[in-house]
């Protein structure tokens, strides 16, 4: 229940806030970009991919969501990098359908690298090492996916 509405600023709780709102909004964004083109690839393997993909960035911004528990307000200081992946997963979703596949596994890997150099700033180290393991499992997935499309275009040359 809301008794009174703030007009200040909440201020970040702790240094590893503000770096848990940053993966919390790349991964909701690998989230939705993966889904999204889960619904448009043609083969199985693609959607499969796709479809595991965001399913582990889902649960991965969950359990971000659940450890910074309230978010806070934006101040206008958070780092613009999850902008520019929000812009990259955007611009690689208009792509034509035949584009899409690949650019969107080519900002997931960098998803994979970003949140990789964020997670070194973390001074939780225990909660560092499970978001290590779920990028861990998305790596897996990239992949195995990376390899499996490389020599389904080897079977058809």
């Amino acid at each position: 229940m809301l008794d009174g509405h703030y007009s200040e600023k909440m201020p970040y709780p702790n240094a590893d806030t503000r770096i848990l709102c940053d993966m919390l909004s790349m991964c909701f964004d690998g989230f939705f970009a993966n889904s999204a083109l889960c619904g448009r690839v043609g083969n199985t393997l693609d959607r499969h991919v796709f479809k595991k993909v965001s399913s582990l960035y889902r649960r991965l911004a969950e359990r971000l969501l659940h450890s910074v528990g309230t978010l806070p307000e934006d101040t206008g200081t958070m780092n613009p990098e999850p902008g520019y992946v929000a812009t990259a997963y955007l611009s690689a979703l208009n792509a034509a359908d035949r584009h899409a596949p690949s650019r969107v596994m080519s900002v997931n890997w960098q998803v994979i690298k970003r949140i990789g150099k964020l997670v070194r700033k973390l001074d939780d180290k225990l909660f560092a090492n499970m978001v290590v393991d779920y990028l861990a499992c998305i790596q897996v997935v990239l992949d195995n996916a990376q390899k499996r499309r490389k020599a389904a275009k080897l079977m058809s040359a």
